[in-house]
């Protein structure tokens, strides 16, 4: 288990797995949350800008969470609840056959005034293609459990 201790300011590392984005995924997700032509119907997506199929930003924040949480048990964060999110950004599309890592970068930590036995960690996410390129970022705050003494 991951306690607030264990997160350190301007440490980074990928999470353990991946994520496969598929057609099928993408048209599923798009239909039920973000209808836009370019994230369910191939044949009009290939007259977008993007020239294809791509994952919408609901889609992306999804696959963030998910590769976050499935981690051996070690790698669980000792999570209360998330604070917030910010500074969501779309650097480049997801599409089919893509497979996606998840970045960790820890920015600032501090012991929470109002529950000090938790903490607050600031994290800047980014997903990154199998090409190694940024394709999704966002900032997010969490309170966290610290160690128990």
């Amino acid at each position: 288990m991951r306690y607030f201790e264990d997160f350190i300011a301007g440490s980074s590392r990928f999470f353990p797995g991946d994520y496969t984005v598929t057609e099928e995924e993408i048209i599923e997700v798009g239909n039920r949350w973000d209808p836009q032509p370019f994230h369910i119907d191939k044949a009009a997506s290939e007259g977008s800008i993007f020239g294809g199929l791509v994952a919408s930003s609901v889609h992306l924040f999804a696959m963030s969470v998910s590769l976050g949480n499935h981690v051996p048990p070690e790698e669980k964060c000792a999570a209360v609840s998330a604070l917030g999110f910010n500074n969501m950004k779309l650097h480049g599309p997801a599409r089919p056959g893509d497979v996606i890592r998840l970045k960790e970068v820890v920015g600032d930590c501090r012991v929470s005034n109002s529950r000090p036995e938790c903490g607050i960690v600031d994290v800047r996410n980014e997903l990154y293609n199998q090409r190694d390129e940024l394709i999704f970022s966002f900032d997010s705050a969490a309170l966290m459990q610290r160690r128990p003494r």
